[in-house]
């Protein structure tokens, strides 16, 4: 369906509000860029998932996916073989966590919500994955002691050797000499060593190597001689540290790497299943009727033998919406009806209520309008309303019309919506 007529019935701000129920960043992409269906089967399958995600919500009132991330970039890159710093993984194992909640839950509830189960079936086993991730990084996306045997120890030796280093220093800060030589009784840090603040005058005292000096050039920030191979060792014990946490990431990094297929899928699913309980939330947000939790969308009709809109309300206007009620097609026996009355009288709002619901509907959208309503699946929705004009063709405002309908009329089939 051509965007411009959907535009003309301001579809797009209906997505726009769609947008801002969505909890994940994929699926405001996805709320972005839906477009109405014309196959039936597709459409049925789109209301029936709406439908459902109003039942499920209705069971779980908070359930959210705001905690997944968009990581298929990083899957791929994984597959690549670049290797992930641990946020990334973190993120990875959060998001995946999240999807096999719902894989779970959507699994139980499959008898009452079919169609959104048969969706989270395509989420692959990654229990294995999140596992080997949730035992290596913590929470704050930090690589644990325990994620391997060999960091448990460098650690332990790490510590050892940063407690001596300390408790060496402390000793010459409290020393005779040390509080004779120093501006100030504490042990900092400059360019990743450990030093003392001595007085220039008194830096003879207590030999070592400069690292910093105050903006004042009273005070040197020293490393005592007597501690420079315990902070050397310190030193190399960090760096076996990093190339160990190293190794971790890169043996995690394959791991996620193997199963990118797999995970790019599940977030995919996830964001298919964010929009559907969008739409959901839309539904409340419009008290659309349309389609009902958990029952069948028998008033989606295949054919457009009929049209039939029972207290419909335009969904932008709010409370401040007049309910129409029309009904027109082959069963009604007539397929055109002409809308006449005075200026401000509720034509243009009726003729872009009429198309912006059968779009809505075809883009599995809920409808705000009453039982007895039934919506026919149309291949083509066209609209020309309004005093459009196009400047760059010189046109005015009648022949930008003319240029309309005669577009439209190339286009249109027995099975078309024309407003």
């Amino acid at each position: 369906m051509e965007a411009k007529h959907l535009q003309a019935l301001e579809l797009d701000k209906i997505l726009q509000l769609l947008e801002g129920f969505c909890t994940f960043s994929l699926g405001k992409e996805l709320a972005r860029r839906l477009s109405p269906s014309s196959r039936y089967e597709e459409v049925w399958r789109r209301q029936k998932e709406t439908g459902e995600a109003r039942h499920l919500l209705s069971l779980r009132p908070h359930l959210s996916l705001a905690s997944a991330t968009d990581v298929r970039e990083l899957a791929r890159q994984a597959a690549k073989g670049h290797v992930l710093v641990p946020q990334e993984l973190r993120d990875i194992a959060t998001t995946l966590g999240l999807a096999r909640s719902i894989k779970g839950l959507l699994g139980a509830l499959k008898e009452r919500l079919p169609v959104l189960a048969s969706l989270s079936r395509g989420i692959g086993e990654l229990t294995p994955l999140i596992t080997q991730i949730d035992e290596a990084i913590d929470l704050r996306g930090q690589v644990k002691d325990d994620a391997s045997p060999v960091l448990r120890q460098i650690r332990k030796e790490v510590k050892q050797a940063h407690d001596r280093l300390l408790a060496h220093l402390e000793r010459i800060a409290s020393s005779p000499v040390g509080r004779k030589a120093l501006q100030e009784p504490i042990i900092t840090m400059r360019q990743g060593r450990y030093v003392l603040p001595v007085r220039v005058e008194m830096r003879h005292l207590i030999p070592g190597i400069v690292h910093d000096l105050s903006s004042s050039g009273a005070t040197v920030f020293l490393e005592p001689l007597e501690v420079v191979d315990e902070a050397n060792r310190w030193r190399e014990l960090q760096l076996e540290e990093e190339r160990e946490a190293e190794r971790v990431l890169r043996r995690l990094s394959a791991l996620v790497g193997e199963e990118a297929r797999a995970i790019v899928k599940a977030v995919l699913i996830l964001a298919r299943l964010d929009l559907a309980l969008a739409k959901a939330r839309l539904a409340d947000h419009l008290k659309a009727p349309l389609p009902r939790a958990g029952e069948e969308p028998h008033w989606l009709l295949p054919q457009p033998s009929l049209l039939r809109l029972v207290d419909a309300r335009h969904p932008l206007l709010g409370d401040k919406a007049v309910p129409i009620s029309l009904h027109l097609g082959q069963q009604a026996g007539f397929t055109v009806l002409l809308i006449t009355g005075p200026n401000t009288g509720g034509k243009t709002v009726a003729l872009k209520t009429v198309g912006l619901l059968s779009s809505m509907a075809q883009a599995g959208l809920p409808v705000p309008a009453d039982a007895g309503s039934c919506l026919p699946v149309f291949d083509g929705i066209y609209a020309d309303i309004g005093d459009e004009q196009s400047i760059e063709q010189s046109l005015s405002t009648f022949s930008a019309h003319v240029t309309n309908i005669v577009s439209i009329l190339r286009s249109l089939t027995p099975r078309s919506l024309v407003l």
